[in-house]
């Protein structure tokens, strides 16, 4: 599995050697979309804010990621729950099993991109359950 850090917020920084630095903000959904559509991060964030008004959400929510998902060309599947003594995929087991295509994951309050093989994030999460995700069809 192939990681490479994605951060196209505009307050993003990095150290002098180019290493990213820490970064706590809980704006997955808006990295992972910027990602996914090639769109800039205040692009992405004012789309999800509007959406998130219609639903009176947050545009972190599920139901706005998924609005904003099925608007522009993405197909959703879940996994459901597992069955007794079963587990979900992991990323790293849905990069294996998806090595073209661009995605959107879900694991639990957090979403991530995968373009042809490859997790675009701040940290590398592999071990992380996908709960869902959306499958860009266009």
């Amino acid at each position: 599995m192939k990681f490479e850090y994605f951060n196209p917020n505009p307050e993003a920084q990095t150290f002098k050697s180019g290493k990213p630095k820490g970064w706590y903000r809980d704006d997955s959904c808006v990295r992972a979309l910027c990602c996914a559509t090639g769109k800039d991060w205040t692009t992405i964030f004012n789309d999800l804010t509007k959406i998130s008004g219609n639903f009176h959400d947050m545009p972190h929510s599920k139901n706005v990621i998924h609005e904003y998902c099925e608007s522009h060309n993405f197909e959703h599947i879940t996994f459901g729950k597992p069955a007794i003594g079963e587990k979900r995929p992991t990323i790293e087991q849905f990069i294996e099993n998806n090595k073209i295509g661009t995605y959107i994951l879900y694991t639990r309050d957090y979403y991530l991109c995968v373009k042809d093989g490859v997790l675009y994030n701040t940290s590398e999460m592999k071990e992380n359950s996908i709960y869902s995700y959306w499958k860009l069809t266009k």
